[in-house]
């Protein structure tokens, strides 16, 4: 991941009860504390950094986080998502282990219950057992777990449950999944024999049919104001993954590229930060209150702005000062959020909106606004404003329908002819680097082509999918990368 020096200071000066420093941590006293905050409020751990907020730092730190991910994944139970982050800060390693609170308390570790006590991790007695048993029944019957009646499991795009499970075993080869099905009952997206609102969202085929209010807007007005008159109103209405794909692809054509060339140097800007608003798209999907049938979330693009802007506010306790700092993460859809954190869609607990502001200091773009008012969540990007070239809209267009193609049922094929120009740069640019190098990982095409890793995943995709490139080697021993298929070459693109 990404230095984030933001992070780390907004950590070290928010030491409380879901924060805790520690030095030369033992595996056991980890994991007793991040199981006390997964029973409580969610919380962060930071090694290398002692009570007194010093920096020490540590060693060995890849092989730290490999053990720790291990002793955690076979000791708490039952099964939570766990985020684990190396850092450099102040020319020091550390670790940042950070966690939701869960939904499917209690969770133990070695048949024992932990939970916060102020800023002590302490065994749970049997009142408080039983305090974590009813927050257990109360969120199975949340909206996210209530059953989808008539939906079956040819209603599922099944390509997409089986790419999660694999990343999820990718990510923690101890966990064993017989098939589709027997992953999403352990991922609570199936219970009972009836798959639940969550699981409709995530992986429906077409989940307007069941849950409306699920859709996304999309609407480009032609000056500052909203209005009748629109130059583009879309409704994305597939499941998150291939409405994630589908705006994204229709974003990138709508906002640009800014193109410098210097002598022989050809430069490539996007005339917009990216990763932010990819994070409060993301944010907005997994936090938006599906409850209601009145809920919606709408994407705004302006001449002088973007505003996203989801139906449900803020959770009780969260300000938008908090959103400016580390904080609590309180989930609305935890179920939701667990499937996307398997996919790397989102990542620690707390940071998403500190991300977003980091990233458009970092890439010179005004810092972004939160807002909420009647019960209504808006995030406004200053100046990010759709181009003002008239084909615009139709290379946008473009780039949407070829996003929802994108992750169908089965993996169905694309057609690689009928991208915008922009894409097709960027896959000639990924296909020209692996032919140059052997077997090359998703982490060094990132690097080299300067996009989020959701991204570089849609681009191969579209490339693995038109027989261009195949992976070699072992996934789960992480030995392997991207080659060149032998029967491909530049003419296909």
């Amino acid at each position: 991941m990404e230095n984030n020096d933001l992070i780390i200071k907004n950590l070290l000066q928010s030491a409380n009860d879901r924060v805790e420093f520690k030095t030369n941590a033992t595996l056991d006293s980890i994991a007793k504390t991040i199981t006390a905050f997964i029973n409580t409020q969610g919380g962060d751990m930071l090694l290398g950094v002692d009570d007194n907020n010093n920096v020490i730092g540590l060693q060995n730190i890849e092989q730290t986080i490999i053990e720790i991910q291990d002793y955690l994944a076979q000791n708490l139970i039952p099964a939570a998502p766990v985020s684990i982050h190396p850092f450099r800060y102040k020319n020091k390693d550390l670790i940042l282990i950070s966690v939701w609170e869960g939904a499917n308390k209690p969770y133990s570790y070695k048949l024992n219950f932990y939970y916060r006590n102020g800023n002590k991790t302490v065994i749970s007695d049997n009142k408080n057992i039983e305090m974590l048993i009813s927050d257990r029944k109360n969120a199975d019957f949340s909206w996210e777990r209530m059953a989808v009646l008539g939906a079956e499991i040819k209603d599922l795009d099944l390509y997409e449950v089986k790419k999660t499970m694999d990343m999820d075993v990718e990510k923690y080869p101890h966990k064993n999944y017989t098939d589709e099905e027997d992953f999403l009952i352990k991922t609570g997206l199936l219970m009972n024999g009836n798959f639940t609102n969550a699981c409709i969202v995530l992986f429906g085929k077409n989940p307007t049919q069941f849950i409306p209010q699920s859709k996304i807007r999309l609407t480009v007005y032609p000056s500052k104001i909203s209005a009748n008159t629109f130059l583009e109103d879309r409704w994305f209405d597939g499941n998150l993954f291939s409405n994630i794909t589908a705006i994204f692809n229709y974003l990138d054509a709508l906002y640009g590229k800014t193109i410098k060339i210097d002598g022989l140097l050809r430069t490539e800007k996007n005339n917009y930060p990216e990763i932010a608003l990819r994070e409060g798209i993301l944010n907005a999907m997994v936090h938006r209150d599906y409850n209601s049938l009145k809920g919606f979330l709408q994407i705004a693009v302006y001449s002088d702005r973007t505003e996203i802007s989801n139906f449900g506010s803020l959770p009780d306790g969260i300000s938008i000062l908090d959103l400016k700092k580390e904080h609590r993460s309180i989930l609305r859809n935890p179920d939701i959020a667990n499937i996307c954190f398997i996919r790397r869609y989102i990542e620690m607990a707390g940071t998403g909106s500190i991300r977003i502001i980091s990233e458009c200091k970092k890439n010179g773009f005004k810092l972004p606004r939160w807002k909420e008012e009647n019960n209504i969540l808006t995030l406004t990007f200053p100046e990010v404003a759709h181009s003002k070239n008239e084909g615009a809209n139709e290379g946008a267009n473009e780039g949407a329908n070829e996003g929802t193609n994108e992750g169908t049922n089965e993996g169905a094929n694309l057609h690689i002819e009928g991208i915008t120009e922009g894409v097709k740069a960027e896959l000639l640019k990924i296909y020209v680097f692996i032919k140059e190098n052997s077997l090359v990982k998703i982490s060094e095409i990132q690097r080299h082509i300067n996009k989020s890793d959701a991204t570089v995943e849609r681009y191969l995709k579209i490339l693995k999918d038109n027989g261009l490139i195949s992976f070699a080697g072992s996934r789960n021993n992480k030995i392997g990368g991207y080659k060149i298929v032998d029967a491909a070459n530049e003419t296909t693109l």
